[in-house]
C-alpha cells in the first residue's frame, strides 16, 4: 500500500496496482476499504491519515488477493457508498430492496472499433424522449431483450425509419429506484414505491445495471451507443444534480460520460446546475447542453456563430403558448407567432407540445383533468394545469365525430412543433398515439401505464405515416429548420422578406384579440437544402378557429405558382397519402377548414 495521487477520482487500473480515489467525510476516525472475491470479503485495509487531502483519500494497492472483483468502503465501520463508483453489484433486480452494495473493481476494456459521434447541429436534429425500461419492456415490444439498452438497439431498423437524429434517455445512471412513501397519500400504507423516472441522487458514474440484460451494463450501454452512432444518431443523457451535489463535481461527471461512454449531450435537471461553468468548458465545446433556463450571457460569452453553439433552451413557454393556439384560445397569435420563429445563434431552442411530465400528445386531446388516482397521493401529484382540451368527451369515447376531431387536433399538434424554427422534441409513442388514461405524472408507474403499447403501430399506422413524413418534410426544406434567426427584413434585396405574416388578406395580418388564424410565408432564398440549391417558397395557413376560413395568397413569380403539400384536414395529412392529385391552386385563394394547417409550396408551372 502507498499514497496515490488526486487527478483521476474513482478506481483506476496503473502498470503496478490498483489507486483508489474516494470521498469520506472529515469526521471519520477510521477509514478502510474492504476487498470482495464474489460476496466473500477476503481483505480488508485501514488507510492512513496521511493519505487524505481535504475529503479524499488517495492509496494505491499492490498484489490483491486472488478473484478480487470488487471493493467497499469504511469510515469507522460502516458501509460508504462510493461516489465515484463505476458499477455497482447489488443493484441487478429492478424493483427489488438493495442490500450489501459493493462497487466494481475491474473495468474491461472496451473496442470502440471507429466510432464517431454523428455531430448533428440542432437545425438538423430531432430529439426523440425515452425511457430505457418502458421503451421496449411490454410484451407487444416484440424485442428479445425487453426493457434494456440491448432492447433499444432491436429497434434501431424503427428509430431509422421513423427519422430521428437524436435519442435522449431519461436517468440511465445507476440509482436506486424503491423510495419510502409517506403515510399521508397512501390508500394502503407500503414500506416503499418505484421511482420509475430516476429524478434523483445516485452513482454518476455508472450506468443503471437494472436496465442492462447482461451482467456488464457498461459493455452493453456502450454497445448501444455505438450502434446509434453507426446508424447517424447521436445519444443525449438526462441528469438530475439536486443541492446535495457540490456543483465542482458537476463538470467532472459530463466530461466523464463524453470521453468513457462518447455520449453526445446532456439535458441538464435539478436546482444546481453551474451552467456559466458548463458553457465555457472546453472538452464540452461540442457537446449538446440542454438547460430548462441557462443563462445564455455567462454561458456562452460573446457572439457565437450558429455553427458552433452547443448550447440548447428547453422552452417550456412553447408547450403552453402552443397548447393554448391548438385550443382555439383568445389572444393566441401573438404567442404562436413567436414561437414559431423562436430561434437565436447563441443558443438553441427545444421545443416539445407533450412529455413525459404530463399528458401524452393522445392524452392532451381526450382528457382536461388529471386522473392521477392510481400514483395513490389522492390525485393531489402531478400539474393541475395542462392546457388541455378533451374535444368534447372526457376520455375514451366510440364516437366518431370526436375521434375523428382528437386525430386531427395530433396531427395539429405535430405540425406546430415540426414546423417551428426550433429543435423539435418527440416523446416516444406518441408517433403511434400512447395513452396514459389520463394519467400526467407517472413517476411511480413500471406497469402497463408507461410501457410502450407497440400494438399501437398496428392500430395507429396513419398517424405513424403522418409523423414520419412530417420529419421527412421538415428536414428536406432548410427553411423550416434555419440556424440563424430570421428577421422579418429582405437583406438579400430579393424582393421578399425570409419571413412575413399575413391575414386573410395577403400582406396584411391581424393579431387581434379575437383573431385565431394568420397566414405565413417563407422565402427559399434565404436557405440551402443539401443539394446546395435554394428552397422552395412556402405559405403555412393556420387556421386554429372552429370555422372554415379563406386566404388570399401571396403572388408569385410569372413562372411559379402555389400547391398544397400537407392538409390536417386530410386523415393521412398529405396531399400524396390521400392519393390525391397535387393540383396547383386556383385564383390565388384557398379555403382552410376548421381547425386546420395547411401548407403550399410554390412549383413551377408546368408548361402547356
Amino acid at each position: 500500500m502507498r499514497k496515490g495521487t488526486f487527478y483521476q477520482k474513482g478506481v483506476t487500473r496503473l502498470e503496478n496496482g490498483i489507486q483508489f480515489v474516494f470521498k469520506i467525510e472529515e469526521s471519520a476516525k477510521e477509514v478502510q476499504i474492504g476487498i470482495f472475491a464474489g460476496e466473500k470479503e477476503v481483505q480488508r485495509v485501514t488507510v492512513p491519515e496521511a493519505y487524505r487531502q481535504g475529503q479524499l483519500y488517495s492509496v494505491v494497492l499492490e498484489k490483491l488477493p486472488k478473484g478480487a472483483d470488487s471493493y467497499c468502503y469504511y469510515a469507522d465501520g460502516e458501509p460508504v457508498s462510493d461516489f465515484y463508483a463505476r458499477g455497482v453489484i447489488g443493484m441487478r433486480e429492478y424493483g427489488k430492496e438493495k442490500e450489501n452494495l459493493r462497487y466494481l473493481l475491474n473495468q474491461k476494456d472496451y473496442d470502440w472499433e471507429m466510432d464517431e459521434t454523428p455531430g448533428h447541429l440542432y437545425g438538423r436534429s430531432v430529439i426523440y424522449g425515452m425511457h430505457v425500461r418502458g421503451f421496449t419492456k411490454h410484451s407487444s415490444s416484440g424485442v428479445r431483450k425487453k426493457g434494456t439498452f440491448a432492447g433499444i438497439r432491436e429497434k434501431l431498423p424503427y428509430l431509422k425509419e421513423l427519422g430521428i437524429t437524436a435519442v435522449e434517455l431519461m436517468p440511465a445512471y445507476e440509482f436506486d429506484e424503491l423510495e419510502k412513501t409517506e403515510e399521508k397519500y397512501q390508500r394502503e400504507v407500503t414500506d416503499s414505491r418505484i421511482n420509475y423516472w430516476g429524478f434523483k441522487e445516485g452513482y454518476y458514474y455508472a450506468p443503471k445495471s437494472a436496465y442492462a440484460y447482461g451482467n456488464d451494463a457498461a459493455a452493453e450501454m456502450k454497445d448501444m451507443i455505438k450502434a446509434l452512432h453507426k446508424a447517424g444518431m447521436e445519444v443525449l443523457m438526462q441528469f438530475y444534480f439536486p443541492k446535495s451535489v457540490n456543483k465542482s463535481e458537476i463538470p467532472e461527471i459530463l466530461r466523464f460520460w463524453v470521453m468513457e461512454y462518447h455520449v453526445d449531450g446532456f439535458h441538464l435537471l435539478g436546482e444546481n446546475v453551474p451552467a456559466d461553468i458548463l458553457g465555457t468548458d472546453p472538452l464540452l465545446k461540442k457537446t449538446k447542453l440542454i438547460g430548462n433556463g441557462f443563462p445564455v450571457a455567462e454561458a456562452s460569452p460573446g457572439r457565437k456563430a450558429a455553427l458552433e453553439r452547443n448550447l440548447g433552451l428547453w422552452r417550456t413557454e412553447f408547450l403552453y403558448d402552443m397548447r393554448k393556439a391548438l385550443k382555439g384560445d383568445e389572444g393566441c397569435l401573438p404567442a404562436m407567432i413567436t414561437r414559431l420563429q423562436d430561434n437565436s445563434e447563441e443558443a438553441a431552442v427545444i421545443n416539445a407540445i407533450a412529455g413525459y411530465d404530463g399528458f401524452t400528445l393522445n392524452d392532451l386531446v381526450s382528457y382536461e383533468r388529471k386522473h392521477n388516482e392510481e400514483n395513490g397521493e389522492e390525485n393531489r401529484d402531478g400539474n393541475d394545469y395542462n392546457c388541455s382540451w378533451n374535444c368534447g368527451v372526457e376520455g375514451k369515447t366510440r364516437k366518431r365525430t370526436v375521434q375523428q376531431l382528437r386525430r386531427k387536433q395530433m396531427r395539429n399538434a405535430l405540425a406546430l412543433v415540426f414546423l417551428s424554427q426550433g429543435t423539435p422534441y418527440l416523446q416516444s409513442g406518441d408517433e403511434f398515439c400512447q395513452t396514459q388514461d389520463g394519467n400526467n405524472n407517472p413517476y411511480c408507474q413500471d406497469n402497463e401505464v408507461t410501457w410502450l403499447d407497440w400494438k399501437l403501430l398496428k392500430t395507429n399506422r396513419d398517424f405513424y405515416d403522418y409523423t414520419r413524413n412530417l420529419i421527412a418534410f421538415r428536414n428536406a426544406h432548410a427553411v423550416f429548420h434555419r440556424e440563424q434567426r430570421l428577421k422579418g427584413l429582405d437583406y438579400l434585396g430579393s424582393g421578399c422578406p425570409d419571413i412575413s405574416f399575413h391575414g386573410e388578406d395577403a400582406w396584411k395580418p391581424v393579431f387581434e384579440y379575437y383573431s385565431r388564424c394568420t397566414g405565413v410565408m417563407y422565402s427559399g432564398k434565404y436557405a440551402v437544402n443539401d443539394d446546395r440549391c435554394e428552397d422552395s417558397d412556402f405559405y403555412v395557413a393556420f387556421n386554429m378557429h372552429w370555422e372554415p376560413h379563406e386566404f388570399a395568397l401571396p403572388k408569385l413569380q410569372k413562372n411559379k405558382q402555389w400547391q398544397v403539400c400537407i392538409d390536417t384536414s386530410l386523415p393521412g395529412g398529405f396531399c400524396e397519402a390521400e392519393e390525391k392529385a397535387e393540383e396547383p391552386i386556383k385564383a390565388g385563394r384557398i379555403v382552410t377548414e376548421e381547425r386546420s394547417i395547411v401548407v403550399c409550396q410554390a412549383v413551377k408551372k408546368e408548361k402547356k
